[in-house]
């Protein structure tokens, strides 16, 4: 009688380091940013670019541009619809940071708003659903009253 043998999938210990070497060549590339600034819609784009603004360089040198046209808002408005492919690298660089620092505040605003334990009416809705496996229905209809006060 023939027998099954299972067949275990070797697993390469360089899977990690060939992901982790992957990633870091697509950071280096900035095709990330590239995909996230083809993400953007117009209106995130100037919000971004507005908080990368005192780093930012324009598409030209600043020689080949108007003095009018060399400000902030100027180059807010010619970068908000140009692919990241064309932006300087000094541009690609302060838009990175840019996000980060937007991305760490939002965290942290979230971090800020989010309770520190469950919502209270998590906890009577607990003691409700206890009170109604043991059968006392009078305590579960208290516990239900509390949580409808609580909103």
């Amino acid at each position: 009688m023939a027998t099954v043998h299972a067949i275990h999938q070797q697993h390469d210990p360089r899977d990690e380091f060939l992901a982790v070497r992957a990633e870091l060549h697509r950071r280096t590339e900035d095709l990330d940013l590239i995909e996230l600034w083809d993400e953007l819609q117009p209106a995130e784009r100037q919000l971004v670019l507005r908080s990368a603004a005192q780093h930012l360089v324009p598409l030209r040198p600043l020689n080949e541009i108007d003095p009018d046209e060399r400000t902030a808002d100027r180059i807010v408005a010619d970068l908000t619809h140009c692919p990241m492919e064309w932006m300087r690298p000094q541009a690609r660089e302060a838009i990175r940071a840019a996000i980060h620092r937007m991305s760490t505040y939002a965290n942290r605003l979230r971090d800020r708003m989010e309770p520190e334990g469950p919502h209270p009416s998590q906890t009577l809705a607990a003691s409700a659903r206890h009170a109604l496996a043991q059968g006392d229905t009078a305590a579960a209809m208290h516990y239900l009253q509390l949580i409808e006060q609580t909103r």
